[in-house]
């Protein structure tokens, strides 16, 4: 098999600098060649990276560079943002705004799957505002914040974008976007209110539309553990919120229909006591939908138990 690092670094500049050409996922199966044709059901299993994977990444290494007091995995976390964005970000040959694609072969040299995923722009946008707000000391060459270029591009691409979803992991991914931006308004005084509201106006009625359909009357073998404990973290995060929106209005303005909103988003609270004991019940983590995605399955229910470790920055 393959060996040494994706960049292509001798082993001593690789293990300095781990995250330069991005991280593969580890699938089963090799990655798909260029020359060998799209199969849908094949490409989940094969391997490759994924954006929404290297964000999840980064955001990890943002958190133990701040449990940890050691910036080098932050630098490790914008290299990878460096990398990433680069890589996954193109501009399209009809022209307009850059986009981005959702796959791409273990050494980022072409895409695997070529469409953009709904909040991978969104997830890239709050990542590197969360990573340069704990870089602020970093400038390049010219003496500009790290990630200048990447976070104006990205805001670009999120312009005009419809974040509302039915899908329950989307829901809760946004509900935690909604926290991490609350937070860097507090911590660094960031002007992304706008931002805060639109998410959560989102969320709302993606939320409401999701709960009428009835999800939790199917059966085990009919539901995603990891999507409902997806959601399940980020409901974990408004009453967080509100309480930062509460004790800090000077951050936050008196945005009483801000605040009302996420009141209407605590009505859901108890969805997370009916997910988590579900999920906990002996008898369901033994079904195929819980064996086929096993692994994220327990980092999941993981998190949903002790969720302040992923949702505080």
């Amino acid at each position: 098999g393959l060996t040494g690092w994706i960049s292509g670094f001798s082993e001593e500049e690789g293990t300095a600098r781990p995250t330069t050409g991005g991280l593969r996922i580890g699938k089963a199966m090799p990655e798909r060649k260029v020359s060998e044709p799209y199969d849908d059901r094949l490409e989940w299993d094969q391997d490759g990276q994924y954006y929404h994977y290297l964000t999840k990444w980064m955001h990890a290494l943002n958190r133990v560079s701040r449990v940890t007091g050691s910036m080098i995995y932050n630098r490790w976390a914008l290299e990878l943002a460096k990398t990433a964005h680069e890589r996954f970000t193109y501009n399209p040959g009809s022209g307009g705004r850059k986009r981005m694609y959702w796959k791409m072969s273990i050494d980022l040299s072409y895409p695997l799957v070529s469409s953009m995923g709904q909040h991978d722009p969104l997830d890239g946008y709050i990542t590197y505002l969360q990573l340069q707000a704990a870089a602020a000391a970093d400038v390049d060459e010219r003496g500009r914040s790290v990630l200048r270029d990447e976070i104006a591009e990205m805001t670009s691409i999120c312009e005009e974008q419809n974040w509302s979803t039915s899908d329950p992991l989307g829901i809760g991914g946004l509900l935690g976007d909604a926290f991490k931006i609350g937070q860097l308004i507090f911590r660094k005084n960031l002007d992304e209110i706008r931002l805060l509201e639109m998410l959560i106006d989102a969320s709302l009625p993606s939320l409401e539309t999701f709960a009428g359909q009835q999800p939790f009357q199917l059966p085990a073998d009919h539901r995603l553990a990891f999507r409902e404990l997806g959601l399940c973290i980020g409901l974990e995060a408004m009453d967080k919120l509100l309480l930062m929106m509460a004790e800090n209005p000077d951050r936050f303005g008196r945005n009483i229909l801000l605040a009302n909103q996420v009141q209407s988003l605590r009505r859901y609270g108890s969805l997370i006591e009916t997910i988590k004991s579900f999920w906990l019940n002996h008898s369901h983590p033994q079904v195929a939908s819980w064996m086929a995605h096993q692994d994220i399955n327990e980092v999941m229910l993981a998190t949903s138990l002790a969720p302040d470790g992923y949702l505080i920055l």
